[in-house]
């Protein structure tokens, strides 16, 4: 035994001096004569982890927590969870570490933070605060508490405490970065480039800020000034898996679809990942590749952001079909997923769920039932169902044997191109289309065209939005009615517009256009011409096959329906995309508006 303990000391010492494969190598054919070696198994463990070899390094951790209830290698195999974002089995490592050892204050911080990713604010906070109770000039408590604040939308709370962290440690990069971050939502974004320009000059070669400076230029439309950042990036860290998908969301930005393609399979070589394989359908939807782009697209189900912001997830994950055949004997469960937008667009594909199927039930938003029933025929109305009737009842639950969000209809109904309807799907009574048109009837100019310029509660919505003052050129057209198709608190913003031009964007004060679907459907049908951005709104139109101008987000690459290499989309035939800096022309746009109200 002491002869093995002398060659495994050795080994180690091969190893710190940099010989690092060889080592390895000669550690782990040892290893095979002694399986069973508690020291042996754990430095083995540790290379491994060392080296990138992480499934290696996990199987061994675990064969020595099992056989050992080593408390090291839970402490090593906790952070390889939790930089995999298996944020739960991380959960469940930490709080048997903490059973065990209860003063490991890194320890208490990571459960800290994972409860902040899996939005448990409330905890992470209380955590913090404890922590802070011991030791009140904790920087990292400080700023995990100050980021769920930022999350709970109490952005001023959010920023004292950054602040106060920033006082006790004036270089902390975690600190900075926090509050470049909450600027940035703010919309602050000179304050947001300062603070992050900041932390980059106090470590220019530091991963986290690198990815957020570039972060924040690609979303603010300066592509080619996060490509650079990123590729700095990528030299100090090759390989990291992060940064080649952050490549690869540039160079699609930039409509580089080739080299988008070949980093986004690299990071997916190294690690896979729910948003890669999400991107990686987006570049496969823009080459109008739809068996290839559904394939990859159900990897959206295993992002952070769909899994934590979906509180039916866990309910339902058990019964998820990811791209199995549907059982037509079993009963079917349709979940709307993201905003109404999105539920729009899918539902382009319930009338073939329906038609296919019997054994089905879809969850809607409220406001869209009664349209979907009148769209899909009375006979369907039983199916259905205000969402979270059996997605957030356990009890109800128990009785749906497979379920698919609505997104992922896509994967069995529309793969290849001649698959689309070239119709629009929805239909309102024309008893409701007749009385919007009397209610239009005081508006006696020529043409009508409805206005709808801002995208609200998305992440993306700046992306979407316009200021209705870049729209005046066109709202001073002298035979045209503008009516008003915004939701939202914009009555305000209205009333100053029209005083400041001398205008009249006509609002139709009757018409509750966040709620009543069917009578904003009822004004879209009795338009000439419908002008917006990407919204809600939007996609009830192209629902319904009113003739629409889509101004297409500066990052239209997020959006797959609208990242297209002509101006139509296969999702809404009487949508006419047009790039946003054709605005500002004024002979092109009143050229383009004219020919669509002939």
């Amino acid at each position: 035994m002491t002869d093995i303990v002398s060659k495994i000391n050795n080994i180690l010492n091969e190893y710190l001096k940099g010989d690092k494969k060889t080592a390895y190598f000669k550690l782990k054919k040892i290893s095979k004569e002694y399986p069973s070696n508690e020291k042996l198994k754990f430095n083995l463990a540790f290379m491994e982890q060392d080296q990138g070899y992480v499934e290696e390094a996990k199987n061994n951790y675990l064969f020595l927590i099992n056989n050992f209830n080593n408390f090291n290698a839970k402490i090593n195999l906790y952070n390889i969870f939790l930089k995999e974002k298996e944020y739960q089995k991380t959960l469940n490592l930490i709080n048997n570490i903490l059973e065990i050892k209860n003063d490991l204050l890194d320890v208490w911080i990571d459960k800290a933070y994972i409860n902040y990713k899996i939005k448990e604010y409330t905890l992470s906070k209380n955590i913090c605060n404890s922590i802070l109770s011991k030791t009140n000039n904790n920087t990292k408590a400080l700023n995990l508490i100050g980021l769920c604040l930022f999350k709970e939308k109490k952005y001023e709370d959010s920023l004292k405490y950054l602040h106060k962290g920033l006082e006790i440690d004036k270089k902390n990069l975690s600190l900075l970065n926090s509050i470049g971050e909450v600027h940035y939502e703010l919309r602050n974004l000179i304050k947001s480039e300062k603070y992050y320009l900041e932390a980059l000059d106090i470590k220019p070669d530091s991963y986290q800020t690198l990815n957020n400076i570039a972060g924040f230029y690609l979303e603010t439309n300066k592509s080619k000034k996060a490509l650079k950042l990123y590729e700095k990036a990528l030299k100090l860290f090759p390989n990291e898996p992060t940064i080649l998908e952050n490549i690869s969301k540039t160079y699609f930005s930039l409509n580089e679809i080739k080299l988008a393609k070949i980093f986004c399979k690299k990071s997916l070589k190294i690690r896979s990942s729910g948003s890669v394989h999400k991107l990686l359908s987006n570049i496969y939807f823009k080459e109008e590749d739809f068996a290839k782009a559904w394939g990859h697209f159900d990897g959206r189900l295993d992002e952070d952001n769909f899994v934590y912001k979906n509180e039916t997830y866990n309910l339902i994950k058990s019964r998820l079909l990811r791209q199995k055949k549907i059982d037509p004997k079993k009963q079917l469960l349709i979940i709307r997923e993201q905003g109404v937008g999105d539920e729009l667009l899918y539902g382009t594909m319930y009338k073939d769920v329906l038609d296919s199927f019997e054994n089905i039930f879809i969850e809607a938003d409220e406001r869209l039932i009664d349209l979907f029933a009148n769209s899909f025929g009375k006979e369907h109305l039983n199916k259905f169902k205000k969402f979270g009737f059996f997605s957030k009842n356990e009890k109800k639950l128990k009785n749906i044997d497979q379920v698919l969000y609505a997104g992922s209809l896509g994967y069995y109904f529309r793969n290849k191109l001649t698959d689309f309807p070239k119709k629009s799907y929805l239909k309102i009574d024309q008893a409701l289309i007749n009385e919007t048109k009397d209610e239009l009837f005081n508006y006696n100019k020529k043409y009508k065209i409805g206005i709808s310029w801002k995208s609200l509660n998305n992440k993306y919505a700046e992306q979407k939005s316009l200021s209705l003052d870049k729209l005046k050129n066109l709202l001073m057209l002298p035979d045209v009615d503008f009516i008003n198709l915004q939701y939202g608190n914009i009555l305000k913003e209205i009333e100053d517009f029209n005083n400041h031009y001398n205008l009249k964007l006509i609002n139709l004060n009757n018409i509750d256009l966040f709620n009543d679907f069917l009578k904003v459907a009822s004004l879209l049908i009795n338009l000439d011409l419908f002008i917006t951005v990407s919204n809600s709104t939007a996609h009830l139109a192209g629902s319904l096959g009113v003739k629409t101008l889509l101004i297409k987000p500066f990052n239209q690459a997020t959006f797959f329906y609208w990242n297209q290499n002509s101006n139509k989309t296969p999702w809404y035939n009487s949508i006419e995309l047009i790039d946003e800096e054709l605005i500002d022309n004024k002979k092109q746009l009143m050229d383009l508006v004219y020919s669509n109200l002939q």
